[in-house]
């Protein structure tokens, strides 16, 4: 992989680590509830730059670095659990991706890693218990340590992996839809 390459990846990632960044905190505003699928509302604007990179660089292993570069700005904001979860789901994401020019392989790459990013909230609930839950936490963010505690029941819990499923889902999908509407005609047509 060329200097240019990685280039190209950073400037992907920037794009959809700030456009997931804004909808993330957009939807926690919401309410309480919203915490929960935040990640998977956020995933609906990560998939199209991931998907546009994914097409346009075609080379391993480059969903690897774009998760990779993720946990780095999420760990700059000082969320450093996001560096082990980034990992699972960059490996994960070019273990499914296989072959770059497999457009449904590639929506299914960006969706599978999203989903994972999208369930480490409730992984923590489950291995460290509410009470241990806060505690480590109230670190990164005392409101919500608080929700966490407070509305992650096993109900609520079921809710959100559905909701997640359905939206890192469309993630994908949407993002093969803007990649395929917009820049593959606009390179069919020789403009980029």
């Amino acid at each position: 992989m060329k200097l240019k390459d990685i280039i190209q990846i950073t400037v992907f990632t920037v794009i959809a680590f700030v456009l997931g960044m804004a909808v993330s905190m957009g939807t926690g505003m919401l309410g309480t509830v919203s915490l929960y699928v935040a990640s998977g509302f956020s995933a609906l604007v990560i998939a199209p730059p991931f998907v546009v990179m994914a097409k346009k660089i075609k080379k391993k292993p480059s969903a690897f670095i774009f998760f990779m570069l993720l946990a780095i700005f999420w760990s700059l904001m000082g969320y450093w659990p996001m560096l082990i979860i980034n990992l699972i789901a960059g490996i994960v994401a070019e273990i499914i991706i296989g072959n770059y020019e497999d457009d449904k392989r590639v929506a299914a790459a960006v969706a599978t890693g999203m989903f994972i990013i999208s369930m480490h909230a409730m992984t923590f609930v489950k291995v460290l218990g509410p009470e241990k839950l806060v505690e480590v936490f109230t670190v990164f963010s005392p409101e919500q340590a608080q929700h966490m505690y407070t509305f992650f029941t096993p109900k609520a819990m079921l809710i959100s992996i559905i909701v997640n499923i359905v939206l890192v889902t469309l993630a994908g999908l949407f993002g093969m839809y803007i990649n395929n509407k917009f820049f593959e005609k606009r390179k069919e047509k020789g403009i980029l």
